[in-house]
């Protein structure tokens, strides 16, 4: 089947091309969860923002968006590169280390961090993704371009789960890096596509103990500021890192600058509160366990990022939920 016939059922939904906006809540620079920090045990109706569009030229961006794919971690069908950050000092994923430790030592549920919620959006065609079992890893959206030139966000609601930290873990904080794809021209593939075409939001683990770290580009960035020294000479992480260029040797602007979703340790305890005729109800204290060192005895950050299988398998829009059917972009 011709590239243009498998783009027909997207395309034909350009009903206003470049000229249609929508505002987000709140103010984003990059693409971005609008609630980036919750407390554990606690589900929330999320949304993920397009802050800008793709770039327009060396310095400017806001390309009309014309699509999405998101993934979120998934620890049942795949293995995530999970590190833990222990230093006295600060706390980024910069400063972990790759653990083996199995996921669920420091989180449940182990998938379906994010689901589609078709309750409103800017995308007439939205689609779960699911692994082979069926767990939510995140979605597919798009359909229609949305100018972002004027700085418009356009955004999609997920609902991100009721997250768990063992009683037994010493964590105190568990961050899931999402892996993006804000695409403004779908009928280019992503081995060729550049910052133009599509703008990714990578996760890329470079810390220590990671097999295969580190990763870069052919030319490297040492300039760049998405990560501490910036970008090295280096084998990408997966097929859907970003880059300026179509021969990929320089890397994009969202290169390791994911979309986060952060969960916090319920230390304390949180009161049964009612706001605006809502009961919200009372959450049970999780404290740390004793014997917990990490950050002075405050505990440890953990960062979970989807496995570079994990990406190159559903970071694809397929026509069913499960990565199969009609390939629209890839």
């Amino acid at each position: 089947m011709s590239k243009v016939k498998n783009q027909t059922k997207w395309i034909q939904y350009l009903l206003i091309p470049a000229t249609l906006a929508v505002f987000s809540q709140g103010s984003f620079a990059h693409t971005r969860l609008e609630y980036p920090n919750v407390i554990e045990k606690g589900s929330v109706h999320n949304r993920l923002n397009v802050g800008h569009g793709c770039a327009i030229s060396a310095t400017a961006k806001g390309g009309s968006t014309f699509a999405q794919s998101a993934i979120f971690p998934n620890a049942i069908s795949y293995t995530p590169i999970i590190g833990v950050d222990s230093s006295a000092t600060g706390s980024t994923w910069n400063n972990a280390t790759y653990t083996t430790a199995a996921a669920s030592t420091f989180y449940s549920p182990l998938a379906g961090i994010g689901t589609l919620l078709r309750a409103d959006g800017a995308w007439p065609i939205t689609l779960q993704k699911t692994d082979a079992l069926g767990n939510n890893d995140g979605f597919s959206a798009g359909g229609k371009a949305y100018d972002q030139t004027v700085s418009a966000g356009v955004q999609t609601s997920v609902k991100t789960a009721a997250i768990t930290i063992p009683a037994t873990s010493c964590a105190r904080s568990v961050t899931f890096m999402l892996a993006v794809a804000d695409i403004c021209d779908i009928t280019v593939p992503s081995a060729v596509a550049t910052d133009k075409e599509v703008l990714y939001w990578s996760p890329i683990p470079n810390f220590t103990g990671v097999p295969g770290q580190p990763f870069g580009s052919s030319k490297g960035n040492p300039t760049n500021v998405n990560i501490a020294g910036g970008i090295p000479v280096g084998p990408n992480y997966s097929n859907y890192d970003g880059y300026t260029d179509a021969a990929h040797t320089i890397a994009g602007d969202g290169w390791a600058s994911p979309a986060t979703l952060k969960v916090y340790r319920n230390i304390t305890g949180t009161p049964a509160t009612v706001a605006n005729g809502v009961y919200t109800a009372a959450l049970a204290a999780n404290p740390l366990p004793a014997g917990c060192t990490g950050h002075g005895g405050l505990g440890d950050d953990i960062y979970v990022f989807p496995s570079a299988a994990q990406i190159n398998a559903e970071m694809p829009m397929y026509s069913d939920v499960k990565q199969s059917g009609t390939l629209y972009w890839k």
